[in-house]
């Protein structure tokens, strides 16, 4: 196949990395810039790809694709910050060359405000000035003395801001861990917003602000909207180069994803989606199962299924133990939604053998709920009310609904058993549950899960 190796570069790239390339192109060369369009048009253009010119001198294709990954790399954050730390590990080894200090003196020369990185930037430049005084050399002192004392305030409000990101990381991520918006949590949200509005505040801790804002919005609806439109402002940044890297253009695809499914906008989610598992990283796992939950509502489950069941060797070395568990539980939701219940229910029983502490501690509502459904639809309640009784699932429940509004779901489970042993009529048992339902929906305004509602009634037709 001609152009190969140029072809399989391009495969790699994102849309929005191709949008940053498209505002930094200065061609005079015409071939270059036809073969640049080329790329431009076959990345944005939803599949309706263009042929490359083969009779351009293949030199030119080369030429393009190492100006690509040079301007890429030139604008990645996340580069300027392990160059930093290297330089930084050097300053104070007293191992920099002469060479390394032109290049640090460069990067301040060329110093834009508001960097995405500033402190880590700022804090290299106080080390290299500290380096500079006790060596007495005074040479570029002034200048390196000038860029501290200008941007000190700056730095000090960034620390300052940071750790108050991090209280607030703390009080919003325990409320998204257990999905019920408290006011503990809900207090942050005009911080943030102010926040994510301000420019002159450096990258970082303004995209942080906005992750967290995605939280919020996620546990509450009403925030949706406007997250959104922050998101469209950041992506004005990417494009930029401001606070390009593909860490967090990942991450903004993940993210995005997340809010259009909660609007009910799968088909555009989707698009996200895809793009969030395009290259892996360490939230690879954590991105691929929200794709293949939103796979699912769109009914694509055999899509979803597969996916999931390539990714098993990446699963079974990874060390986040949250994300572990919430791909075991997904990938039980996936065999379900295929019908696979006989082996969902061996996964569940193997997985829950070998990560059953990781899972009491995470995702256990989660994981539970698909491995009983699988139960259920293989007509093995035995092993139901064993484990509801084994985990203490009841009391558990109990614990939890009274801090966060939801549906008794292990509790309908236990009533369906009774049920099913005959120590509970039909009627009672419906009546049960739709009282509790009632309840709920005028109290909370909440819905009972579909799913579940489609188990027990599909038990209640089968032959006892």
């Amino acid at each position: 196949m001609k152009l190969k190796k140029f072809v399989a570069y391009i495969d790699t790239l994102l849309p929005h990395e191709v949008s940053l390339l498209n505002e930094k192109k200065q061609f005079r060369d015409e071939d270059r810039l036809n073969i640049f369009e080329t790329v431009y048009h076959n990345i944005h253009s939803g599949g309706f790809t263009r042929d490359y010119d083969i009779s351009i001198n293949k030199r030119k294709y080369s030429h393009l694709m190492q100006w690509m990954q040079t301007n890429l790399q030139e604008h990645d954050t996340d580069h300027l910050y392990k160059r930093l730390n290297e330089l930084d590990t050097r300053i104070k080894a007293d191992l920099i060359d002469t060479e390394e200090e032109s290049e640090l003196l460069k990067l301040i020369g060329e110093y834009k405000p508001h960097h995405y990185h500033f402190i880590r930037f700022y804090e290299v430049v106080k080390s290299y000035l500290t380096f500079l005084l006790i060596r007495v050399r005074m040479n570029d002192y002034h200048t390196i003395n000038n860029f501290i004392h200008v941007y000190q305030d700056e730095y000090n409000r960034s620390k300052d801001l940071h750790s108050r990101l991090i209280q607030a990381t703390s009080d919003i991520v325990k409320d998204y861990h257990e999905n019920t918006l408290t006011e503990q949590s809900s207090r942050w949200i005009p911080w943030l917003k102010k926040n994510i509005e301000d420019r002159n505040l450096d990258g970082f801790n303004r995209y942080q602000a906005l992750v967290l804002l995605t939280y919020l919005a996620l546990m509450d609806q009403r925030y949706i909207q406007q997250t959104l439109q922050y998101y469209g402002t950041i992506e004005e940044d990417i494009v930029s180069g401001l606070y390009y890297s593909r860490k967090l253009l990942i991450n903004y695809y993940g993210n995005k994803q997340l809010l259009l499914m909660k609007l009910h906008k799968h088909d555009l989610a989707l698009h996200y989606g895809e793009l969030s598992i395009k290259h892996d990283g360490p939230d690879y796992v954590m991105y691929l199962t929200n794709y293949s939950f939103n796979l699912l509502r769109l009914g694509r489950a055999e899509k979803a299924l597969k996916l999931m069941q390539q990714a098993l060797p990446y699963v079974r070395n990874m060390s986040n133990r949250y994300n572990r568990t919430l791909f075991i539980s997904s990938l039980i939701r996936c065999y379900n939604h295929n019908g696979e219940y006989q082996k969902a229910c061996s996964y569940a029983e193997n997985q829950l053998d070998i990560y059953e502490k990781d899972i009491l501690e995470h995702n256990w509502k989660r994981f539970f709920r698909n491995y009983m459904e699988s139960l259920i639809y293989t007509g093995n309640y035995a092993t139901v009310k064993r484990l509801i009784k084994k985990y203490d699932l009841l009391e558990s429940e109990r614990i939890n609904l009274s801090q966060y509004a939801g549906y008794p779901y292990f509790k309908w489970f236990s009533k369906l058993i009774a049920y099913k042993e005959g120590n509970l009529s039909e009627k009672k048992f419906k009546e049960q549950i739709d009282r509790e339902i009632e309840s709920l929906k005028s109290t909370y305004r909440i819905t009972p899960s579909d799913a579940i509602l489609k188990i027990l009634e599909t038990a209640i037709h089968e032959l006892v």
